[in-house]
């Protein structure tokens, strides 16, 4: 199993011809990685209240989408950032300990970029919040009283994240990815999602699974339980154009589309059901009595 994880089937670079065709003319990028990743916990999330019975199902994997989208937010700006200093011989070591905001302006500064139309649409407070919301969270600050949010919809109690955080956080990571998706000249940077079909698979874009997967499944689930939300479910519309110091070619999105001839490991076809009679056998400590509905934890 260790060994399964240098196998880079799938993962993404940006290559710089100019620069050759070799290892040190390529830059990996994650932000498509984690962007599947938060896609699926999102939806996986959207149907756990589709499929609530007797109480809505709030989800289990709330904190997950969530964490992955800040997550593909924050590599999706550190990848510009990367290939903007892989470009014009900058170090990005230099520029990689500021903040997430610190770091767009150094991305609008090296692409010499106007900044003024993506201050003035709203989306900078909407990523403050969302960075107070995560850091709620990750470094478990909750304490007593409630967090207030002014720009978006996230819960005032963080660590009770629901369908509602999960969807304005996939909305906060749409507004970012469709902002710089084409300031580089030739490329689409928007996130393209795995999408499994037959035997086999393809990619299609954040911002149509988006419109068409994640935003009806949700208002269908509330409308299925008779729920409604305050939600602001349509994306800002920001569009940044293209760098004016570069070319088109001047950078390409690849994918490695093999395995490593050592690290190919097959699986058995075997139907088992291990974890489920694994499940059923620990149920079996837990002692129900007629006068309990159900027992306490034992802390």
């Amino acid at each position: 199993m260790e060994d399964l994880r240098k196998d880079n089937i799938g993962q993404i670079y940006a290559w710089f011809p100019k620069k050759g065709d070799n290892e040190s003319s390529r830059l990996l990028i994650t932000y498509p990685y984690y962007s599947i990743k938060a896609f699926y916990f999102s939806c996986q999330n959207l149907e756990q209240l589709e499929h609530s019975k007797n109480i809505i199902n709030q989800g289990n994997v709330s904190i997950s989408a969530v964490g992955f989208w800040f997550l593909a937010i924050e590599a999706f700006i550190n990848t510009l950032l990367k290939i903007a200093c892989f470009l014009v011989n900058r170090d990005f070591k230099k520029l990689r300990g500021k903040d997430i905001n610190g770091r767009i302006s150094a991305i609008f500064d090296i692409l010499q970029i106007e900044k003024n139309e993506f201050q003035r649409s709203g989306i900078v407070p909407k990523l403050e919040e969302f960075k107070t919301f995560r850091n709620e969270i990750f470094h478990d600050r909750f304490f007593d009283s409630e967090v207030q949010f002014y720009k978006t919809s996230f819960s005032s109690i963080p660590y009770m994240a629901n369908q509602v955080d999960v969807l304005q956080a996939s909305i906060i990571a749409l507004e970012i990815f469709q902002a710089f998706r084409f300031v580089y000249p030739g490329c689409d940077l928007m996130p393209d999602i795995f999408i499994q079909k037959n035997t086999s698979f393809g990619f299609i874009k954040y911002d149509l699974l988006y419109k068409e997967v994640m935003l009806p499944l949700f208002y269908e689930a509330l409308n299925k339980h008779s729920l409604d939300t305050n939600l602001a479910t349509e994306p800002l519309e920001i569009r940044l154009p293209e760098s004016s110091i570069l070319q088109k070619g001047d950078v390409e999105i690849q994918i490695r589309a093999d395995h490593q001839e050592n690290l190919v490991y097959s699986a058995n076809n075997t139907e088992t059901n291990i974890g489920a009679t694994l499940f059923d056998k620990v149920r079996d400590y837990i002692k129900i009595n007629e006068e309990e509905t159900f027992p306490p934890p034992k802390y």
